[in-house]
């Protein structure tokens, strides 16, 4: 069972906050490569949160539309994906180094961790389709007893260096040429000499040279997570050394051979529903505001009945011919006379200091 199928299950309960077609998924995976390899490329500065943010965001939906439109099966194989298509296996492995670059010591260690179900995941389609090597496979699926002996992850080092080598001149060569004939690097597809079988090489070279690096990125995400624990329990950098109490659960760690947890949690961090659901339902708030409405109403009627129980005891219910327009009249010869009073003694131009020298 591949992630593309635990996805459909809650296809059918989620809305996406927007229209998109394939051409403009095409559009969006350009734009979020491009964004990804400008901040997170080999000779990239360290990126703002902020980027950061808008990028995972970015991938997120990208993950969900390439589930939604179906374009990968798990019964197919590496020869039954379309090269315009096979792109989209770098997804999972895009969310995964995105992630894992936050800088942020309160959200690193949850980030690390969702980091490493996303390189899982990544790994398992590729080595569902053949297309990781078998090294690779094998270091990412070893578990904390069965490390190897020092001669031995030694050579297996020096074998992945070698290919990820041969692999990144060959991405870079195919990029150049792409560079050349298309004027950008970044702009899948095939077009004049570019054929496409250049562009599925290409494409399955960032693909294998993505899937050698996940077995030290997991690595190190291991050895890092218990340091940045106790780093957080003594207060953040800097601080002094604290008693630690014992460990209440065993450190987090998630084998590849269990696929359906791996795609379950998989889902549950890129498949959410991108707004917030609501707390009732639309008769119980209409209820509401209608009682609010009676209530103001309510409210509105008793001033107005006090407001005409106030002026019909004052002007005698209307009985006097005239009561009220009397006092109307005394009200305004008083402010008359007030304004009167004011006037005099506040002189026209008084108020001008300019006016009042010499």
């Amino acid at each position: 069972m591949s992630a593309a199928e635990v996805a459909r299950e809650i296809e059918s309960k989620q809305e996406i906050h927007r229209d998109t077609d394939e051409y403009s998924l095409s559009h969006e995976f350009f734009d979020a490569y491009k964004t990804y390899s400008r901040l997170l490329g080999p000779e990239a500065e360290a990126p703002e949160e902020k980027d950061l943010d808008a990028l995972l965001s970015q991938m997120k939906a990208i993950a969900f539309h390439v589930v939604k439109f179906r374009l990968f099966s798990p019964n197919e194989e590496l020869d039954d994906i379309s090269t315009t298509d096979l792109k989209y296996l770098l997804v999972p492995y895009l969310l995964g180094e995105i992630t894992a670059a936050t800088r942020e010591i309160e959200d690193r260690p949850a980030a690390l961790k969702r980091a490493m179900l996303y390189w899982r995941a990544f790994a398992a389609d590729c080595q569902r389709l053949q297309v990781a090597h078998a090294d690779d496979v094998a270091a990412i699926d070893r578990g904390p007893g069965e490390a190897l002996d020092v001669a031995s992850k030694r050579d297996e080092k020096i074998a992945r260096h070698k290919r990820c080598k041969e692999l990144d001149n060959k991405v870079a060569f195919l990029f150049g040429k792409k560079r050349e004939v298309l004027g950008d690097e970044y702009q899948w597809g095939a077009g004049s000499s570019f054929d496409e079988e250049m562009e599925r090489d290409l494409i399955l070279a960032l693909l294998k040279r993505a899937v050698a690096s996940v077995p030290d990125s997991i690595s190190s995400a291991e050895q890092e997570l218990p340091l940045l624990e106790i780093m957080i329990a003594r207060g953040g950098p800097g601080k002094g050394p604290r008693e630690l109490p014992p460990p209440a659960e065993k450190p987090f760690f998630c084998k590849i051979q269990d696929r359906a947890e791996l795609e379950r949690m998989y889902r549950e961090m890129v498949f959410q529903c991108p707004y917030t659901l609501p707390t009732m339902s639309i008769e119980e708030a209409a209820e509401i505001e209608m009682a609010e409405a009676q209530e103001r109403d309510a409210e509105r009627a008793e001033r107005q009945r006090y407001q005409q129980a106030e002026e019909a005891d004052r002007y005698w219910s209307g009985d006097r011919y005239g009561a009220k327009e009397d006092d109307d009249e005394d009200r305004q010869l008083y402010k008359d006379r007030d304004f009167d009073a004011f006037k005099d003694e506040h002189p026209w131009g008084s108020g001008n200091k300019m006016g009042n020298i010499g």
